[in-house]
């Protein structure tokens, strides 16, 4: 598993890691040492999330199609009483994602997440429905500065945005950070 998922971070436009900057900073905006029970769904043994979750001593699952055992968001079940999904998601696949999450907070399997998405993301009117139905718990977190992610050959900088749902931490619907 370890040499495709390397292979796939060569070749597959949508595998791009997060720079560490980009973690911490959502870490300390959350005050992510407050949540018990993490997961991230996209994130495997060289992921900044999982690093940075090791050295503060977080209990988390991390889960990863590249895994032991191919993980896959779509059919992975979050940990039992997960309270926060954190991650920077594929970007090709942000629509399923997205919808996917928010059954997941229906269903009660999370009650909080935070993906890391291009500003884009605001587009559409079917991403615009899903957005407007979660309304009431959702804060946008937009980076000033446009985020140029590692392990990209070519230059993959985008202007992105943390949509963050049922933080308790952010109390503003709208954020620049």
């Amino acid at each position: 598993m370890l040499y495709e998922y390397e292979k796939s971070k060569l070749q597959d436009k949508d595998h791009v890691a997060t720079p560490r900057w980009v973690v911490e900073g959502i870490y300390d905006l959350i005050n992510i040492e407050g949540y018990e029970n993490i997961w991230f769904p996209f994130n495997n043994y060289d992921s900044q999330f999982k690093l940075k979750a090791d050295e503060l001593n977080l209990k988390y699952k991390a889960t990863h199609i590249f895994d032991d055992l191919g993980n896959d968001f779509f059919s992975t079940m979050p940990p039992k009483d997960c309270e926060l999904l954190i991650s920077n998601p594929p970007f090709g696949q942000q629509n399923e994602i997205i919808k996917r999450t928010f059954e997941l907070v229906d269903k009660g399997l999370i009650k909080s997440f935070c993906l890391l998405l291009p500003l884009a993301t605001l587009e559409t009117p079917a991403r615009a429905e899903m957005w407007e139905k979660y309304n009431d718990k959702l804060s946008v977190l937009i980076f000033k500065k446009r985020i140029r992610f590692l392990g990209c050959s070519t230059g993959f900088n985008k202007g992105c945005c943390w949509i963050c749902y049922n933080i308790q931490n952010l109390e503003r619907k709208l954020y620049w950070i």
